[in-house]
């Protein structure tokens, strides 16, 4: 006697969210590592699971991948059209497949999946939620307060904030052109809970959101190279942060807009702009550290001697004994990447500029303070200190650091570690008669520019 398998059913909804967000099979899986590792969960998502889920060949999901889905597609679990699994004290359902090919599936049981979802909640800072329900039921309540403004209050807004700062987390390891989509979509609905909200308190801190996710949209615009709507979007967070007078937002704001005209090659208004943003924020010094090394580069651009090195002094006085960021310290969520090893790179590479004979040693600590964590920020400090090191021909040390920067920009898409690694090629061409240049050039050239980028058609 043969029992017949039970019919497929295709998970169109999962299908239409991914095919929402423009990303393919592929891309969407690349998108989930991503958010695996940004949340501590790490995760072996390849084309054929999307594909198995897709198809409905696995009909229900694993808990710890569901997170990550909900993470990265805003959705809650109906929405993303999977059978619901019991989920008993964290512990992982077996026995479903969803275990990509090639893996063994093995996540550490348990404990492992309890320790990194604490790990992962701890590093919006709010961990006093409870953790196993937090991302379905922050999803549902926002769709629920949609639906009924009446329900647009202050603990909406609390989720708002945490799911924003989230977002912000994610950005530190998943390429822009796959975080992009998830970013805006959560701007829009933030700005349709504003549109709806009626008490004022409720008001400013959806104000305050709207303002800090149109700030990453923006952010998410200009590593993909588009200009245009990183302005757009930067213009918005500048008046969200004059509305509910955030000086912080307005700083963050302005000194990410002096990175647009450094690229511009406009380096007068670049100044401008990082100067004004170091003036408003005398009460972070995490952020005034930053806007005033942006100063002292652009200065040193300029060839104002004088005043690059007195920004460069002032950066180092005022970052250089800060401590590195951790979850809860209350540091500003665009402001998690910027700690001791991304000072020193711009010191360095600011002082290489000078040609102050203090630039390879600046570019050595900032080596020393780098941590190992595969992240944006770790690409632009290799990046930088490899063209600090071509600059004052180190040429040993370019490749040292060049070799490194150039995996892990190609691996996750930094637009601006890859624009200051193409700047070390015309600096290295002169010595490609040396193996290491010769085996470093290719490296680099193959390397996605900015202007490649600007040059494309945005998908709409």
């Amino acid at each position: 006697m043969t029992t017949r398998p039970l019919p497929r059913t295709p998970n169109l909804a999962l299908r239409r969210a991914r095919q929402s967000m423009r990303l393919s099979q592929a891309q969407f899986a690349e998108a989930i590592r991503a958010a695996g590792n940004a949340m501590g969960a790490p995760n072996h998502c390849t084309k054929r699971l999307v594909q198995k889920w897709e198809t409905g060949e696995h009909a229900a999901c694993r808990p710890d991948y569901l997170r990550v889905l909900q993470a990265v597609t805003g959705l809650s679990v109906r929405e993303l059209g999977f059978r619901a699994l019991p989920d008993q004290a964290g512990e992982s359902v077996a026995g479903f497949g969803d275990t990509p090919d090639g893996a063994d599936g093995d996540h550490s049981g348990a404990e492992g999946t309890a320790s990194r979802t604490t790990a992962a909640f701890a590093m919006s800072g709010l961990t006093e939620y409870d953790s196993d329900g937090m991302i379905e039921g922050s999803m549902d309540r926002l769709r629920h307060a949609l639906e009924h403004p009446t329900m647009v209050d202050l603990r909406t807004a609390e989720f708002v904030e945490f799911a924003t700062s989230r977002l912000f987390d994610l950005e530190h390891h998943s390429p822009a052109r796959l975080l992009a989509p998830t970013v805006e979509q959560h701007l829009a609905t933030v700005t349709a809970l504003l549109m709806v909200a009626k008490h004022e308190g409720v008001r400013r801190k959806l104000t305050i959101s709207t303002g800090h996710s149109a700030l990453l949209a923006g952010w998410l615009a200009f590593d993909r190279g588009d200009t245009l709507s990183a302005s757009r979007f930067w213009d918005a967070s500048i008046g969200a942060a004059q509305g509910t007078v955030d000086a912080g937002l307005l700083a963050a704001s302005l000194t990410c807009q002096s990175y647009a005209a450094a690229r511009r090659e406009d380096p007068g208004t670049a100044w401008q702009l990082a100067h004004t943003a170091s003036l408003q924020t005398p009460d972070d010094a995490r952020a005034t550290a930053w806007a005033t090394a942006r100063v002292a580069l652009y200065a040193a651009q300029l060839g104002e001697r004088e005043a690059a090195e007195s920004a460069m002094t002032r950066s180092l006085e005022i970052g250089g004994s800060l401590p590195n960021p951790t979850p809860g310290d209350g540091t500003m969520p665009w402001m998690r990447f910027f700690d001791r090893a991304r000072l020193l790179s711009s010191t360095a590479h600011t002082a290489a500029l000078l040609k102050d004979p203090n630039a390879a040693d600046y570019a050595t600590q900032a080596m020393d303070a780098l941590g190992p964590e595969k992240v944006k920020a770790r690409a632009v400090v290799l990046a930088e200190c490899a063209l600090t090191a071509a600059m004052v021909g180190e040429l040993k040390l370019c490749f040292e650091y060049g070799s490194a920067a150039t995996t892990l920009t190609r691996d996750i898409d930094v637009s601006i570690a890859a624009d200051l690694l193409h700047e070390v090629v015309p600096i290295l061409l002169p010595h490609s008669d040396t193996r290491a240049v010769r085996e470093l050039l290719p490296q680099l050239t193959r390397l996605n520019r900015t202007a490649d980028l600007e040059g494309e058609p945005q998908q709409k």
